[in-house]
């Protein structure tokens, strides 16, 4: 789980922003550039989080360029095979597990669903001893599982929920110190609110779903 390093290649270039596409207030299908950075939890939608890595979103072929797109393969599949936008976002809080969210985009709901399986397949494995956990009833797909931090160090965690709305393919981690508490569903709170975002963005409405600061 690379996200959080590329914080720093991308801080210096968020000026590109305004050239990798806006909103689209139509909410046609697909996606365009800045509904998929929409798509991603903000520090607005997060209460008492603070961005390691802002919200950003680019062609894949310009997220790979600039360090954030992170593909993988699975059994001689591409866990990016016909992503048309890739986006990351981070936070961070005071005794709290480091989060981090994914945000691929297709072109049709086919595509993301037919893609779906092989980019689990791809991610899932890098959480070390990874096991399968609940991610409740969120989205349209969703599968999840716990194990080790990337560190593994003993006594670390590491969480990985990945769910799909429509086009639209998300990645919701965490990862915790052996100090940290993290329950097996700390994450399905933070997914939820991804997803409904996605939800919201296919409807053709500026996401706004987010988390109270009483359910942090």
């Amino acid at each position: 789980m690379r996200v959080r390093d590329a914080a720093m290649v991308v801080a210096g270039c968020l000026v590109l922003l305004s050239g990798c596409g806006g909103g689209n207030s139509g909410g046609a299908s697909p996606l365009d550039a800045g509904q998929a950075e929409a798509v991603l939890p903000d520090a607005a939608a997060l209460p008492g989080w603070k961005a390691s890595l802002e919200p950003v979103a680019y062609t894949l072929k310009k997220a790979k360029e600039m360090g954030v797109g992170e593909c993988h393969d699975a059994a001689g599949q591409d866990s990016c095979a016909q992503v048309r936008f890739f986006g990351v976002a981070a936070f961070h809080q005071e005794n709290e597990p480091d989060i981090s969210f994914i945000v691929q985009t297709y072109r049709d709901e086919d595509t993301a669903r037919a893609a779906y399986g092989t980019v689990w397949k791809a991610w899932k494995r890098w959480v070390p001893e990874a096991r399968t956990v609940s991610a409740g009833n969120i989205g349209d797909q969703r599968d999840a599982v716990a194990g080790l931090s990337s560190s593994i160090v003993k006594g670390s965690k590491g969480l990985m929920i990945q769910t799909r709305v429509g086009s639209v393919i998300m990645m919701s981690m965490a990862e915790a110190g052996p100090h940290t508490g993290m329950a097996d569903s700390y994450m399905n709170r933070f997914a939820d609110v991804f997803a409904q975002r996605a939800g919201q963005a296919e409807a053709g409405e500026r996401p706004s779903a987010g988390m109270t600061a009483s359910a942090r």
